[in-house]
């Protein structure tokens, strides 16, 4: 997907965001960091740091520089012409417009402007994935912490075992951070956002996931694995780690809940897994 007026795509940032100061607002990051990155990092501080009050430095976390971002637009005019003559005049007979209201017109529409400013974003995380959070744990973030309330024993716990709706061995991928600005809220802008990601993924699986060598797969084949583990390739899996306050409309785009990760919480937020295949090409 290239870029658009409207939307921008990021492919993995890699090592051009490996001098992100996680302690500093976006606005004051190097400029070697990505336009595109920052913009996305400025919708998340505003609705994850700022609205829901998780820290900042958790904020950027392990995956950003291996994930595909996405940011939208919205278009906002602004206008420098004067009150007085800024609109053609109202005229009651049926005759056409004046010259001079031609003019006036002409003038209030050069003197408009309009700036692009980022207002939603998303993205996608390509496997390998940490494996899924514990029912009844707590963690950071980025879910790589060590649980918050545990014991040494417990420490290490993950959900390791296959779940209803993934048999804990077939590559999936997981969108995330998805947030839109508060005014711009209900225009369909989430929905947008998912459904271009998914679409991009659907239309790219090779960039997903590259395909392995073949001969690794052919020596898996011979250990005995089955064709789909062998391969390696992404089938369309995808997983969101969805807020309990939100899990409607995430059934809205097609998502099912995974009864068998439980919940758990996040910064403070309680979590549900939840899955949807898409049609990937060429399989």
């Amino acid at each position: 997907m290239s870029s658009t007026e409207f939307m921008s795509f990021l492919p993995p940032p890699g090592p051009s965001i490996s001098n992100y100061d996680r302690h500093s607002p976006s606005t004051s990051q190097s400029a070697s960091v990505p336009a595109t990155f920052k913009e996305a990092m400025s919708i998340r501080e505003a609705v994850f740091v700022e609205e829901q009050h998780v820290p900042l430095e958790n904020e950027l976390d392990y995956d950003d520089p291996r994930a595909f971002h996405w940011v939208v637009y919205a278009s906002v005019g602004t206008s420098s012409s004067s009150p007085s003559g800024s609109r053609p005049s109202t005229r009651s007979r049926k005759d056409s417009t004046s010259a001079e209201d031609r003019k006036q017109e002409e003038r209030r529409r050069s003197s408009a402007t309009a700036s692009r400013v980022a207002v939603g974003t998303i993205r996608l995380v390509p496997p390998p994935h940490a494996p899924h959070p514990s029912p009844g744990t707590a963690h950071k973030i980025d879910n790589k912490e060590v649980p918050l309330s545990s014991s040494p024993e417990q420490s290490e716990s993950r959900h390791q075992l296959p779940t209803p709706l993934h048999d804990n061995r077939e590559p999936f991928v997981k969108l995330g951070r998805l947030a839109t600005l508060r005014p711009y809220r209900g225009l369909g802008l989430a929905r947008l956002l998912v459904n271009a990601a998914l679409d991009w993924a659907a239309k790219h699986p090779d960039e997903v996931v590259p395909p392995p060598d073949p001969t690794a797969v052919e020596q898996a084949k011979v250990e005995g694995k089955l064709a789909e583990e062998a391969d390696g390739r992404w089938r369309g899996l995808v997983l969101v780690h969805a807020q309990t306050g939100v899990v409607g409309w995430w059934e809205g785009m097609g998502f099912r809940r995974d009864e068998g990760m439980g919940t758990w919480v996040e910064e403070g937020i309680e979590h549900v897994g939840m899955w949807k295949r898409v049609a990937v090409k060429g399989m």
